[in-house]
């Protein structure tokens, strides 16, 4: 009676209702799998304890230690060095360390084997210059610590983005605190802007956990055996259904623990920034700290963007005449379309579920939307893995409608941050003085959220762009007959080691992603004004 008593208190019935519907839905990957997985018996378990699974747990843990080790070192010192101090570049830096995200991180990882092989430029100028240097460098670089610091160098903007918003909000008064205390600018960044900071580093160090569990393309191009690889090997090479249900369960569970964490340290960064009182300002630093601070900016910048970039450019350039054109305006069309379409039923589903939470003034549909950003957290193989199974015995399988279905449970939760941001900077008296006009919830929306949100609509519209259009596992796995976009081109000319034809593919998912994001950081700039922080 109290459950059913508290339900009929809510506002907007049936709003809630619907929302609850559609979060099911979203949850279904889940759903699917926890249940298949006591349903596959225990044979198939032992059988993973006795083989693989300790192997797939030593190389996914290594991995992810060695990506976020270096994504945290391209990522914290520039983003500090940028927030805190002027220097001749840093506006240039301020937005092109950002660019690495417009690579996807198997194009990173095909890309710097190919730098790196015996016939690539290192080692063709060494053998020709420095001939006694030759063996040095000619070494087998299908590494795993090799593809760490690829990984690193291609995920750090994640981690670069939170900490440069985080390092721009705090106040001067802690900075002044500190130094008054005798601390130098070396203590107070270790003892004070990083204790500070932690929450938001580790927002941006969860997304590079993430995307490295969800790495699918480098991994097996270096034939490191994680869970993802073993997914598809399961899956795909072997037919092994209950493998690959039992090896998505296990990572579904790593998964969540690190969401909890997540969570939980999320909550905590509110306690960080509620008494700032007025924001830091930038530091004139000497002519040598100047040269260091640029140097700082400048390797992760060469490294993550322009080296590739620079590659990927020339090789396009000396493989143009091998390129079929109407094959690339095809597949450049293909994945404009879907990111495009996918991008908009995102925001169409998280603008939904956010303002239903906030109309209807419920606990449930504060749940429902941390549930929904589940699907960010679970590998494309595996959201991929569970809706086949779900629909095994239909006709959805290979349509366009469950590609784009898959593409929202797994991008919901990278558009509703940007909105939910902004919503909660709205102060509910919008709502009742929209209420007091004789405003119901669907002109409520219309008139007044939409228009005020508007920026955060379209940045969330980018963020969710620009990841679709790298996406690669779900493709891969859900796309329907004879439907191809630039990255699982990508994908197969690099599996059929014909990767300077890839070049051409790969450039122009670079070229788009780079534009989206140089739209983005305008946007970024206008709404927090960081860059006059």
């Amino acid at each position: 009676m109290e459950i059913k008593s508290n339900f009929l208190l809510i506002e907007n019935k049936r709003w809630v209702i619907v929302s609850i519907i559609l979060a099911l839905l979203v949850v279904l990957p889940v759903l699917i799998l926890f249940f298949s997985f006591f349903s596959s018996g225990n044979e198939t378990l032992n059988y993973l304890l006795d083989t693989v699974l300790l192997d797939y747990t030593i190389n996914t843990i290594y991995l992810i230690l060695l990506t976020s080790f270096f994504a945290l070192l391209f990522g914290v010192f520039p983003a500090w060095v940028v927030s805190n101090n002027s220097f001749k570049g840093r506006s240039f830096f301020d937005v092109v360390l950002y660019l690495p995200l417009a690579i996807p991180s198997y194009i990173m990882g095909y890309t710097y084997i190919e730098i790196l092989s015996f016939t690539g430029p290192i080692q063709t100028f060494v053998r020709y210059n420095t001939p006694l240097l030759s063996d040095f460098f000619n070494q087998d670089y299908l590494q795993v610590e090799v593809l760490g610091i690829i990984l690193g160098l291609a995920l750090y903007p994640y981690i670069y983005t939170a900490s440069r918003i985080s390092f721009s909000m705090i106040g001067s008064n802690y900075l002044n605190i500190s130094k008054n205390l005798g601390l130098k600018n070396k203590g107070t960044f270790f003892k004070v802007v990083l204790p500070l900071s932690r929450p938001a580093i580790f927002s941006g160090l969860f997304l590079v956990i993430m995307e490295v569990l969800n790495e699918y393309g480098a991994v097996k191009y270096f034939g490191v055996n994680t869970y993802t690889a073993g997914i598809f090997r399961s899956w795909n090479s072997f037919g092994d259904v209950d493998g690959a249900i039992q090896l998505a369960s296990i990572l579904i569970a790593v998964v969540l623990i690190f969401f909890l964490i997540e969570r939980f340290s999320y909550r905590k960064s509110k306690f960080y920034y509620n008494k700032n009182t007025q924001l830091n300002i930038r530091h004139n630093p000497s002519k040598n700290k100047s040269i260091l601070y640029f140097l700082i900016c400048f390797i992760p910048f060469f490294l993550g963007f322009l080296v590739p970039f620079t590659f990927i450019f020339f090789n396009t350039l000396d493989t143009i005449n091998f390129a079929d054109f109407t094959k690339v305006i095809n597949l450049t069309i293909n994945s404009i379309s879907v990111s495009t379409l996918s991008s908009f039923l995102v925001i169409l589903f998280a603008l939904f579920f956010l303002y239903v939470e906030r109309i209807s003034k419920t606990k449930i549909n504060s749940y429902i939307s941390n549930l929904i950003s589940l699907g960010y957290a679970l590998p494309g193989a595996v959201i991929a893995l569970s809706l086949m199974i779900l629909f095994s015995d239909s006709l959805v399988v290979g349509t366009f409608g469950l590609l784009l279905f898959a593409y929202i449970i797994r991008f919901l939760a990278v558009g509703k941050s940007p909105i939910k941001s902004s919503l909660d900077k709205q102060p509910e008296t919008i709502d009742d003085t929209g209420k007091n006009l004789g405003l119901g919830p669907f002109d409520l929306l219309k008139k007044v959220h939409l228009p005020i949100n508007r920026f955060a609509l379209i940045s969330a519209f980018i963020v969710t762009f620009i990841d679709v259009l790298k996406e690669l596992p779900i493709t891969l796995i859900l796309r329907p007959f004879n439907f191809d976009t630039l990255a699982t081109q990508t994908y197969e000319f690099a599996v059929e080691e014909m990767l300077p034809l890839s070049s051409i593919y790969s450039l122009i998912i670079i070229i788009l992603g780079s534009l989206m994001l140089l739209i983005l950081k305008s946007f970024i700039d206008k709404e927090l004004d960081v860059s006059k922080s």
